[in-house]
């Protein structure tokens, strides 16, 4: 039988992982005001060696952007894990390059580009996240970089 603290803690899990499932709703949905009670002031967003304000404004703008390029984008969530504070969420996402995004211009080609990302969650709300994601791979199906043939060592 679980005690109080268990309890206690296994209900903090959930709470967080409620968290970012809403975070991921709020990118499907496109209800980007929801960023509002969902981030920290001061979160960030470490990406590529990079440190990128993530508060409710900042990831409101991130969102607008990318979904204006790929006005399509959905996130699908293939696995959620969560431990103390942070949660780790699979969640590869897919769409259309309609316009141009960071100097690009609109291939008008499709992807599914794998991404897993950990949250840092504190005082009910994202405070830090990791972002790893197959950048490569979402160059290639954009045509922006050479495929590589299956099977071949890179050089």
């Amino acid at each position: 039988m679980p005690t109080n603290l268990e309890s206690s803690a296994d209900a903090q899990l959930a709470a967080n992982k409620a968290i970012v499932r809403s975070f991921i709703d709020a990118w499907n949905t496109r209800d980007f005001d929801r960023f509002d009670v969902l981030m920290g002031d001061a979160a960030v967003l470490r990406i590529g060696g990079a440190i990128i304000p993530c508060d409710p404004q900042g990831t409101r703008s991130i969102a607008a952007e990318w979904t204006s390029a790929f006005p399509d984008w959905r996130f699908e969530l293939l696995a959620l894990i969560a431990e103390r504070d942070r949660v780790v969420a699979h969640l590869p996402y897919r769409g259309t390059h309609r316009q141009a995004i960071s100097g690009v211009a609109p291939t008008h080609r499709s992807c599914i580009v794998d991404e897993i990302v950990i949250f840092r969650i504190a005082d009910g709300k994202i405070v830090e996240r990791w972002g790893r994601l197959d950048q490569l791979g979402l160059l290639q199906q954009l045509g922006l970089a050479p495929q590589q043939p299956v099977g071949a060592t890179p050089s």
